[in-house]
């Protein structure tokens, strides 16, 4: 009897492990999570963007098939290098771009085949960074109108990017 109870109690924490354990591979909130990014700012003339760290991460959703990211960055000094700012989807390189100037860069991401999760990690890296460790802007992201009419609907008018 007291063996049954105890494989009966095993076997039913395996199955809230594994249940637990599939949750997290995929939940739901991990949309809206973010890591080195600032809060959205937007100046006058300017679109609204945020302020990257040398390294920051973002999820899209699988299914968007390909976004476009733009970018840019400060050229106040003379001696400011140009910034290459790679952006990885899962760790695998996506797209690269250099700027060598203020102005917008518009970085087209094409997603490999969605898998069996709901989104994508995109990592942006830059070659370096200026004061205050302000690596790009990030404007908001273009998504095909397919993708960017679900994600308004999913979000309830919220922030999709």
């Amino acid at each position: 009897m007291v063996v049954t109870r105890r494989v009966a109690i095993a076997v039913i924490a395996c199955a809230a492990l594994a249940g637990v354990l599939a949750y997290l591979r995929d939940p739901p909130w991990l949309i809206d999570q973010t890591s080195g990014l600032r809060p959205w700012e937007q100046r006058a003339g300017q679109p609204r963007y945020r302020w990257a760290t040398a390294h920051a991460s973002f999820f899209v959703p699988a299914d968007a098939g390909a976004f476009d990211l733009p970018v840019s960055t400060t050229f106040d000094g003379p001696g400011d290098r140009p910034m290459l700012v790679t952006v990885t989807v899962d760790d695998e390189v996506a797209a690269r771009a250099v700027l060598t100037d203020s102005s917008w860069t518009r970085i087209h991401v094409a997603l490999p085949p969605a898998g069996t999760r709901r989104v994508r990690r995109v990592d942006v890296r830059t070659s370096i960074v200026r004061d205050g460790n302000h690596g790009v802007r990030i404007g908001e992201l273009e998504f095909p109108p397919r993708v960017a009419d679900k994600l308004l609907r999913s979000t309830a008018g919220g922030d999709p990017s």
